[in-house]
């Protein structure tokens, strides 16, 4: 069943139950009215036949004697009794109206007022006192008979059916309205095809539902185009970057195969092989990361760390591992306790993270020495500034340092893959965290890194 046909079906009901409802109420309330005002009538009816009749109480019975089978004196679809608290009937207009039984009667004696059946007519039992001080039960039946109940019930029936006709008709007509943009976006993601990925939903400048679905679409577009762009991208570099090194590694073997050489030429020729091969491995191993990132970035676990001690520890291991490395660091800021140096993170990545970025800025400074700067603001905010005195980096290049195996003019003299920044990048979008690039030709770059409670939410 189609959302429309649904959406009409379920707006029919909800009418019709609530219509019925009040159209019901209408009419109850309406007959209780006329109820109200028939029991008024024979309330009426039994006190001044009762007035009249019991003025002459002590000849009741002599001046109007009820004997069955007497004439009746008014129409059949009326009755009036009196009765005595012994039960006794002693008075009588139209014998058809039948007997009060002895519970009736004393039910009618303790509430003073009782709507009874008489007969087969609805009746009003009422305890009259006479002048005399005597009770009696006065019983005024008559058939209910209204034609104007009739008539409403006639007008009630006939207003239902042609509301809920309307009301088909008019949620027929609004669901499909309401629906028409559920349908025009479907008709576009259909033609959205991955051979045209850049293709957008129109959007419209109302932010209701159907505004925010088609923005949440044309973000997943977004997502889905970034993820095919960077997936052929991906594949187009590492067939590059790999194919060059093994081809270079075959032509240098093909080379020392060739003829008998002297044991310095075969060391050379063994040394460019033992480079490109260690090249290859680096690559390898960074695709490697970065590909774990990004398939299992839903699994990575989070603890707390410091960032000082993890700043330390990545210090350490540089400069340990490469001895003309300078990595200068400080702390600034109002730092009171060590849990504002605290952030939520997997520590391996950030560590790799970290490598990264303080790796590339001693390769490119002449001094090979890295300034890193820990700062802690007030609002929750740790900054981690990574600044290099290395050549810069061109305005035209700083919007394509995090593009897989870009590499700029610059960093052609430097050896390196190309894969770093861009998983540097991976890893704080992972984190939440903030990267700024700042760079100006001969003075160094600077690379700041925010963390905190702002960032992370």
């Amino acid at each position: 069943m189609q959302i429309r046909t649904r959406l009409t079906i379920q707006f029919i009901i909800t009418v019709a139950t609530i219509l019925l409802l009040t159209l019901a109420g209408v009419y109850a309330r309406y007959k209780q009215s006329l109820e109200d005002e028939f029991y008024r009538g024979l309330r009426f009816k039994a006190t001044m036949t009762a007035e009249m009749v019991l003025r002459q109480e002590a000849n009741l019975e002599t001046a109007n004697p009820v004997t069955p089978g007497a004439p009746s004196l008014i129409p059949a679809t009326e009755a009036i009794a009196i009765y005595n608290t012994q039960q006794k009937r002693v008075f009588a207009l139209n014998l058809q109206g039948g007997s009060l039984n002895a519970q009736t009667l004393s039910g009618i004696l303790a509430q003073g007022e009782c709507r009874i059946t008489y007969g087969e007519m609805p009746a009003l039992g009422v305890r009259h006192i006479s002048s005399s001080g005597t009770e009696y039960v006065v019983v005024a039946a008559s058939v209910f008979q209204s034609e104007e109940l009739k008539k409403l019930f006639q007008i009630l029936l006939f207003s239902f059916l042609i509301g809920i006709s309307l009301v088909a008709l008019a949620g027929w007509f609004f669901a499909g309205r309401a629906l028409a943009p559920v349908s025009q976006i479907v008709n576009q993601v259909e033609t959205i095809l991955p051979s045209n990925m850049s293709a957008r939903l129109k959007e419209t400048p109302n932010r209701d539902e159907i505004g925010r679905l088609v923005l949440t679409f044309n973000r997943l577009l977004d997502r889905i185009y970034f993820a095919f762009q960077m997936q052929k991208r991906f594949i187009s570099n590492v067939s590059h970057e790999l194919k060059n090194p093994i081809s270079v590694i075959i032509a240098q073997l093909e080379v020392g195969l060739n003829k008998q050489k002297t044991n310095e030429e075969y060391r050379e020729i063994l040394q460019s092989v033992l480079e490109d091969s260690k090249n290859m491995a680096d690559i390898t191993e960074k695709l490697l990361q970065m590909a774990r990132v990004y398939s299992e970035d839903s699994n990575i676990s989070f603890t707390t760390l410091r960032l000082d001690e993890l700043l330390l520890q990545v210090r350490a291991a540089l400069m340990r591992a490469k001895p003309t490395y300078h990595i200068l660091f400080d702390l600034t800021g109002d730092i009171d306790s060590e849990v504002q140096l605290d952030i939520k993170g997997n520590e391996a990545l950030l560590r790799l993270a970290l490598t990264n970025l303080i790796d590339n800025g001693c390769k490119f400074s002449p001094d090979h020495t890295v300034k890193t700067t820990i700062s802690a603001y007030p609002n929750g905010t740790l900054e981690l500034c990574i600044q290099d005195n290395g050549p810069g980096i061109p305005k035209e290049d700083l919007p394509l340092i995090f593009q897989p195996f870009y590499r700029g003019v610059q960093q052609t003299k430097v050896s390196g893959s190309g894969i770093g920044l861009s998983l540097v990048e991976s890893i704080l979008r992972l984190h939440q965290a903030k990267i700024e690039v700042a760079s100006e030709m001969g003075k160094g770059t600077q690379i700041r890194l925010l963390f905190g409670l702002e960032i992370q939410k």
